[in-house]
């Protein structure tokens, strides 16, 4: 009987254990360069690893919010083989990420960036392909919590042709996370601080994105069971 009455209170008390919650969506983080290919450099900062960083915050807080997440590296390498050299090697490398979104069958693509440009830029900026409306709503789901940040550069998201964006079955954005050439926003990225807030941005955008997504797969699916009856 007290087995029963525990078990029952579990269930009630904590649903999710016991039936386990659907998941909000399934995502891919695309940490950029690694490897051989660090990416921008100013002042022996390498954007590879502040990349890598940035995406394993982003991916630790989607699992806390009931997102399924894959990254597309999880250490200092990139997926290029030996023997291909340059252009050859990256698209080989963008290939195979692209590969590890569409085998775990990602709702969406997030590839994490730092940009480079003139001295005085500042604050994160977000690329979706133009020909996609699904892009350009995640984009700006990921921008607008962005633009939360106190003291952010008030940048915007925009269309853009990069190989990975045009490439991808599914939804895909990149995030230039900062300008590693400023040196006032360099000295913010290498902060874990910083780092971490900039994931938490990312990762309330994503999933403020999938929840409009499910919200809108629902209420097609009731709008055909109202016509079909």
């Amino acid at each position: 009987m007290l087995i029963r009455i525990i078990v029952l209170c579990t269930i009630i008390l904590c649903p999710s254990i016991c039936w386990g919650e659907v998941s909000l969506g399934k995502v891919a983080i695309d940490p950029g360069h690694g490897g051989y290919d660090p990416g921008a450099i100013r002042q022996g900062i390498m954007e590879k690893q502040i990349n890598l960083e940035i995406a394993f915050e982003v991916e630790k807080i989607l699992k806390q919010n009931n997102v399924d997440v894959i990254l597309t590296r999880y250490g200092d390498y990139n997926h290029a083989v030996p023997g291909l050299r340059k252009k050859e090697a990256k698209r080989y490398d963008f290939e195979r990420r692209i590969d590890f979104a569409r085998n775990f069958d990602a709702d969406i693509m997030v590839s994490i960036h730092c940009n480079v440009g003139r001295r005085r830029c500042m604050g994160p900026e977000t690329f979706y392909y133009g020909k996609s409306v699904q892009g350009k709503l995640l984009a700006e789901q990921i921008q607008r919590e962005l633009h939360k940040i106190p003291g952010i550069g008030k940048r915007s998201y925009k269309p853009g042709s990069y190989y990975i964006l045009t490439r991808t079955s599914m939804p895909c954005v990149i995030i230039e996370m900062g300008f590693i050439n400023n040196p006032k926003e360099r000295k913010l990225l290498m902060g874990q601080e910083y780092r971490h807030v900039l994931a938490k941005a990312t990762a309330d955008g994503i999933i403020e994105y999938l929840k409009i997504k499910r919200n809108s797969e629902t209420e097609t699916k009731s709008l055909q069971n109202t016509n079909y009856q």
